[in-house]
């Protein structure tokens, strides 16, 4: 039986990309039973200044030495200097949903594209550009576009509320979150694939 995994996050969470070689390669190994479940802890706008702009640096910078992550230039230059567009993961984490709805065996893959396009590509999260994301798994474009349009998916409420059970139940005040069978993993295990791996090979 494979052994299952719960991961609470958010798309705008830096320390969740900096998670995603360990994840990856739990993925790999040991092909779990992965839930996947969204916050929305910064599913809400917040306006950006260059001051909270160079602190998202200085932390990105400590998560990429610690993870071998790439935060790009194009990301620093094009995202978080456009102090004009409100730090919010509202439409990544919808689209997130529109994707999974359609792909349940995605969300590992989709939360990924959709955090690079942010930290690598450094593009905006758009409509147009979030859907690019979408038809590379195989979804139609256009109509992911129009599902997004629509706000949040049915399903929303009920995985946002059972994240927020979980971090309450457990005690957890930031993502990401592992829980393995229902226990919380240590968070330095998110940033050591190996240790993590060898870890959960234990669990199971």
């Amino acid at each position: 039986m494979p052994l299952p995994l719960t991961l609470l996050f958010d798309p705008l969470c830096g320390w969740c990309y900096g998670a995603h070689p360990a994840l990856a390669a739990v993925d790999a190994a040991l092909a779990p039973a992965w839930t996947l479940l969204p916050t929305g802890l910064f599913a809400q706008p917040q306006a950006m200044t260059a001051q909270k702009a160079a602190y998202f640096w200085q932390n990105d910078q400590r998560i990429a030495e610690l993870t071998g992550q790439v935060f790009s230039p194009a990301y620093r230059e094009q995202v978080l200097a456009d102090l004009a567009t409100p730090f919010d993961s509202t439409l990544a984490t919808q689209a997130w949903l529109h994707i999974v709805a359609a792909q349940p065996s995605a969300g590992l893959q989709a939360l990924h594209r959709i955090q690079a396009l942010r930290y690598v590509d450094g593009e905006a999260y758009t409509p147009a550009s979030l859907g690019r994301i979408a038809a590379a798994l195989g979804l139609d474009a256009s109509a992911f576009q129009q599902a997004l349009q629509g706000g949040w998916p049915a399903q929303a409420e009920a995985l946002l509320g059972q994240a927020r059970q979980l971090m309450h139940a457990h005690g957890l005040n930031g993502v990401p979150s592992l829980l393995c069978q229902g226990r919380p993993v240590s968070s330095h295990l998110l940033y050591q694939p190996v240790q993590l791996v060898d870890y959960l090979q234990q669990q199971h």
